[in-house]
């Protein structure tokens, strides 16, 4: 019976996942037949469904670059323009939150269905031969991906399990088997940190064991580079400082990918190039078929980010850039580019409120690619490494790289134990409405201090709602909340 109510759940959670107004998150390519998997081209579809899955709004699409300057200290949720958008985010009420798992466990069952049966698939054509690699080295990475974003919202770091955490543990369940049908279902209890984090670093090292070379790969799938990467990211949220310094540094070789450091001048434009620059990993959006009607001007990145009727494009926004980030600039820096200030419906009326142009519609309304990962961010990862080894100096360095490229020289980068700050507040500055604040802010375990204009206060460290609520459905099926709520 339990096995009955597991898939009822399951079913039941893409059906409202799938009322969220994204076109495909229930994509068009999903398989769902066996027999579609007996041709290479079953599992490309079934691929497809898994980054289909990623740019729901609930997830890459809008809420995971986003909320984690909305939650944090980045965002100051203007009520006047937001129409009821992340309000209750903005001031961290309980309950507001990410709300990824139905789509995330949708996704990991995708690649779960590649892993375990591609090597066995029937199709032992030249070409599927030559493709079995790279389309299981994708899931692989991805469902890699998948539970580190879900580790990162429904639980703790490695580092901060005994201090912020107060010693709870539990991650989120690891589901590494394919659910085909009912008697494929069964119900599985949170695992622990340490298990979820071997998970992903087990999924990543055999994906990079089967990729290609990366200098050539599309940065709109994931890659060597970008699992690279992905993995130095988890050295760094466990404190294996070494070991992240290797890993960052294998993800920006020349042999692994060809993203670059944008030079001085050139952020504002990176961000409005196809593929940026700078991406080892970004996921596409197709504004004629993801984004059709009003999907667009309700729900895109570019809607939340911009007052109505910047360029001639209606929206809904309400997200502007706290007093705070704004001050963190100084003159002459290129990132302040990416900032302008607006009123209701024009320059002119006051109050004028800052507003970000990351999210520009440079490629038309609506159409902005979601960044997953970045050079500047590894950089910026390989800076903090190097800082949890001593190696201040070392760190320093990088940092006035990543600086000297955005014209941000009239500051002296500190060489002791200071950098260790600053390389945060440098983070801030080049990441801002990317999604990474909140996740820095919470693995540091420093408290949340937030917008004035919020009224919200410091969060501490030790607050529960550091952590997503598990939803009410998983609750049901026996899954243990997490704390306080």
């Amino acid at each position: 019976m339990k096995k009955k109510f597991l898939i009822l759940s399951f079913a039941l959670g893409l059906l409202v996942s799938s009322c969220e107004k994204m076109v495909e998150v229930e994509p068009k390519n999903q398989i769902s037949d066996k027999s579609a998997l007996s041709t290479i081209v079953g599992y490309e579809s079934l691929l497809n469904s898994v980054y289909s899955r990623l740019i729901a709004f609930n997830y890459y699409g809008r809420d995971f670059i986003l909320l984690g300057d909305v939650m944090a200290d980045n965002i100051y949720t203007e009520l006047t323009y937001a129409n009821g958008r992340y309000i209750g985010q903005n001031s961290n009420q309980v309950n507001s939150h990410y709300n990824i798992w139905t789509t995330a466990y949708a996704a990991i069952n995708d690649a779960n269905i590649i892993i375990q049966t591609i090597d066995a698939s029937a199709d032992n054509s030249p070409a599927a031969l030559a493709k079995k690699p790279q389309i299981k080295a994708e899931a692989l990475a991805l469902r890699a991906m998948l539970y580190f974003d879900l580790a990162r919202v429904y639980g703790y770091e490695p580092t901060n399990i005994t201090t912020a955490g107060g010693g709870f543990d539990k991650s989120v369940p690891l589901r590494l088997k394919a659910t085909l049908g009912l008697p494929d279902a069964e119900q599985t209890p949170r695992a622990t940190v340490a298990q979820v984090y071997k998970s992903i670093e087990d999924d990543l090292r055999a994906s990079i064991a089967l990729f290609s070379s990366g200098a050539t790969a599309s940065t709109l799938r994931m890659n060597k580079g970008a699992a690279y990467g992905l993995l130095g990211k988890l050295y760094v949220y466990s404190g294996r400082w070494a070991e992240a310094v290797t890993e960052l540094d294998n993800a920006m070789s020349t042999a692994n990918t060809a993203a670059r450091l944008a030079g001085a001048g050139q952020y504002v434009a990176a961000f409005k190039a196809l593929p940026n620059p700078e991406s080892l990993f970004e996921l596409s959006i197709n504004a004629a078929t993801q984004l059709g009607g009003v999907t667009g001007s309700n729900e895109s990145l570019y809607t939340y980010t911009h007052p109505n009727g910047y360029n001639g494009i209606s929206t809904f926004g309400g997200q502007t850039v706290s007093d705070e980030l704004r001050a963190l600039f100084t003159t002459g820096d290129d990132r302040l580019g990416m900032i302008f200030q607006f009123g209701g419906s024009s320059a002119a009326p006051t109050p004028l409120f800052n507003w970000a142009d990351k999210y520009s519609a440079a490629r038309g309304a609506y159409a902005d690619n979601p960044k997953v990962m970045r050079f500047a961010d590894l950089l910026l990862l390989k800076a903090e490494a190097l800082a949890g080894q001593t190696q201040y100096a070392s760190a320093a360095t990088v940092v006035t790289q990543l600086r000297a490229a955005r014209n941000a020289t009239g500051v002296t980068v500190p060489t002791d134990i200071n950098v260790v700050n600053f390389i945060q507040q440098e983070r801030r500055r080049e990441l801002f409405f990317e999604g990474h604040r909140w996740f820095d802010l919470k693995r540091l375990a420093g408290g949340i201090t937030k917008p004035a204009k919020t009224g919200v206060g410091t969060i501490v460290a030790t607050d529960f709602k550091l952590l997503a609520p598990i939803p009410n459905a998983e609750q049901l099926l026996g899954i243990q909340k997490n704390p306080g709520y």
